[in-house]
C-alpha cells in the first residue's frame, strides 16, 4: 500500500495562502521596505513558509517569531505593493 493524494485535488498554494491568512492574520505595518505582520500565536511560522513559497520578486527574505514575521522588501514600493497584496487576500 502507498499513501497519495487524489489526482484531483492539486495544491492551491495562493488559496492555501488567502486561508491561512483569513484564520490567522492580526494586522500589518509598514515602514520603507519593511513589512511587520502579527499573527495569532504560534502562526507566524507556517504563514511565512506560505509567503515564502508564493516567490514575490518583491520580497528579498522573511524572519518571523512566535506570532510575528518580518518581511524583508527589495524597495519602499515593493513594500507598499507586499502590504496591498496581503491586505486584499484577507478582505
Amino acid at each position: 500500500y502507498k499513501y497519495s493524494m487524489p489526482t484531483d485535488q492539486r495544491y492551491n498554494p495562493v488559496e492555501k495562502l488567502k486561508r491561512a491568512l483569513i484564520d490567522n492574520f492580526v494586522y500589518i505595518d509598514r515602514t520603507g521596505n519593511l513589512v511587520v505582520m502579527k499573527c495569532l500565536p504560534g502562526t507566524a511560522n507556517s504563514v511565512a513558509v506560505l509567503l515564502d513559497n508564493m516567490e514575490w520578486t518583491q520580497i528579498m527574505g522573511t524572519i518571523c517569531g512566535d506570532d510575528t514575521i518580518l518581511l524583508i522588501c527589495r524597495t519602499e514600493d515593493d513594500g507598499e505593493h507586499v502590504v496591498a497584496q496581503i491586505k486584499n487576500f484577507i478582505s
